[in-house]
C-alpha cells in the first residue's frame, strides 16, 4: 500500500529554478493516495533563496551575478538562504495524517525526529530550537538565529526549515549545512538588510557537518549522507523505503 512507502528520490544538484520547481511539482501534484515523498537535492550554481512573502528588494542583484549565483523565490515562507555547502530535504505528504499529525507543529517535530536522529547517528547532539525573539524575527537572513522547531548543535544552528500548506497536502524543505559558505549570503543583500551583521558573526551562531567532523565534505561524502537521511527518515516514520528517479514519482503521470 501508498501510505506503507516513503518514496524516496536521490535528485543530486540542480539549479535554484529547477530545485523550486520540482518541490513546487511535488506538493501540487500529490493526491491522497500516494505515498509519502522525500527528496533530497543539492544546489549547482550555488541559489540564493528567499521566502514567499519576502521582497526582492532585499538583494544586491549586481553582487549576485558577479559571484555566479542564482536568485529564486521558494514556494515556503522565511527568510533569506545561501544554499551553498549543504545538503537540502523536502518532505511532501498528507496532512491531517496519523504519521505527521493535523497541526503544523505536530508535523514539523514529526520531520524534526528523523533529522535529529540523522545527526545523533552521525555523533552530535543534537536539539531542537525553542524559538527567538521579536527582533530576530525582522531579520532578513535566515541562519542569523534558530526558530521554533528548528535544529542546533551545541547551541549553533545546523538545519533551518519552512513548510507550507495546502488542502490535505504539506511540502516542508530545508537546509542540512554541510560547510560554512552560506555566510557568504551577506554580499548578497543589500547594506540595509545585512542588520549590521559580518560574516564572522554568522558563522559563530552556526555550524555544519564539515566543521563537527573536522574536514571538509565533498560530493561522494554527500550522496552517502544522503542515503543515510533517507533511511534514518524510513526508519523514523515507520515506512518502508523506495528509491525511485523523479521520472518514475508518484504523480509523474500527472504532469
Amino acid at each position: 500500500m501508498s501510505d506503507d512507502v516513503l518514496q524516496i528520490i536521490q535528485d543530486g544538484p540542480h539549479t535554484g529554478a529547477v530545485n523550486m520547481q520540482r518541490d513546487t511539482e511535488l506538493l501540487e501534484q500529490w493526491r491522497p493516495g500516494d505515498p509519502t515523498v522525500l527528496r533530497l537535492y543539492r544546489w549547482q550554481p550555488f541559489t540564493v533563496t528567499y521566502g514567499y512573502h519576502q521582497r526582492d528588494e532585499d538583494f544586491d542583484r549586481q553582487a549576485i551575478d558577479r559571484l555566479g549565483f542564482d536568485l529564486v523565490r521558494r514556494p515556503t515562507g522565511g527568510r533569506a538562504i545561501l544554499h551553498a555547502e549543504e545538503l537540502t530535504y523536502s518532505v511532501v505528504g498528507p496532512t491531517p495524517s496519523p504519521l505527521f499529525g493535523d497541526t503544523l507543529h505536530s508535523c514539523y517535530m514529526k520531520i524534526n525526529e528523523a533529522l535529529v536522529g540523522f545527526l545523533r547517528d552521525l555523533g552530535h547532539a543534537a536539539e531542537i530550537s525553542g524559538g527567538e525573539d521579536r527582533s530576530e524575527m525582522r531579520q532578513a537572513v535566515c541562519f542569523k538565529s534558530a526558530g521554533q522547531h528548528e535544529i542546533r548543535v551545541a547551541g549553533r544552528k545546523i538545519i533551518g526549515s519552512a513548510q507550507r500548506r495546502a488542502e490535505g497536502v504539506f511540502l516542508q524543505h530545508g537546509s542540512i549545512l554541510a560547510g560554512p559558505r552560506h555566510v557568504d549570503l551577506l554580499q548578497c543583500l543589500q547594506p540595509h538588510r545585512r542588520g549590521g551583521l559580518d560574516p564572522e558573526q554568522l558563522r559563530v551562531v552556526t555550524t555544519d557537518l564539515g566543521s563537527l567532523r573536522g574536514a571538509r565534505l565533498d560530493e561522494a561524502d554527500l550522496d552517502l549522507l544522503a542515503v543515510r537521511l533517507g533511511k534514518i527518515c524510513g526508519e523514523v516514520f515507520g515506512l518502508s523505503c523506495e528509491t525511485v528517479a523523479w521520472e518514475d514519482r508518484a504523480g509523474a503521470e500527472r504532469v
